[in-house]
């Protein structure tokens, strides 16, 4: 994504300046103004430049895409990150490549923080929420089976022993998938206890 800072006389002088350095057509970029600057008196003394950063206008899942191959490639991992789904709101990116481990971490901790900074950059870049997505080689869909088969598990145990369950901790994702996963199951209710890093599902009988 091409971005510049740039200053002029006024807004407008500032504005042209940047889409001839960026080689971009007005329609295609947006602005934000620093400063509107302020005439000098006299036409000579005190007079200050206004000042524009102006940046290309891109998607949700592009600007998602191009900051993760930023980080994969900081990391200095061979991995190259792809859009999968792009709607406004719900962008889903998918990382392929050799260190696939690495990106992933253990239970899923690097993935998931790398989404929660790509939701944070992208939600406060378009000032509005958005949820971005982070998949590599299949992970998300092997870890929902493994919770699922674990949820009905411990409720299988839970029925027999009339004893409630509690899980080890688990993201709020994780937390999410064992709920419904267990939202229809008879004679046995899920809820979270606690706070924070200490919250943690239990799983009991009604």
């Amino acid at each position: 994504m091409k971005r510049i800072s740039m200053k002029g006389k006024t807004v407008e002088e500032a504005v042209a300046g940047a889409l001839k350095v960026l080689g971009l057509e007005r329609e295609k970029i947006e602005y934000r103004v620093v400063s509107e600057g302020k005439g000098a008196v006299l036409g000579v003394f005190g007079g200050e430049d206004a000042e524009v950063e102006v940046r290309e206008k891109v998607l949700p899942a592009e600007l998602a895409n191009e900051v993760l191959q930023e980080i994969l490639n900081r990391m200095g991992l061979m991995a190259v990150s792809e859009i999968v789904e792009s709607a406004d709101d719900n962008v889903t990116l998918n990382v392929k490549g050799e260190d696939l481990g690495q990106i992933i971490g253990k239970d899923g901790a690097t993935i998931n923080s790398l989404q929660i900074i790509l939701t944070t950059i992208v939600s406060r870049d378009f000032a509005e929420r958005k949820r971005i997505t982070v998949d590599a080689g299949g992970y998300r869909a092997r870890r929902i089976e493994s919770l699922e088969k674990m949820a009905k598990e411990v409720a299988e145990e839970v029925v027999s022993t009339k004893t409630e369950k509690v899980l080890p901790p688990l993201s709020a994702s994780d937390r999410r998938i064992i709920h419904m996963a267990l939202v229809d199951t008879p004679d046995i209710q899920t809820f979270s206890r606690g706070e924070g890093t200490e919250r943690r599902l239990v799983i009991a009988p009604k």
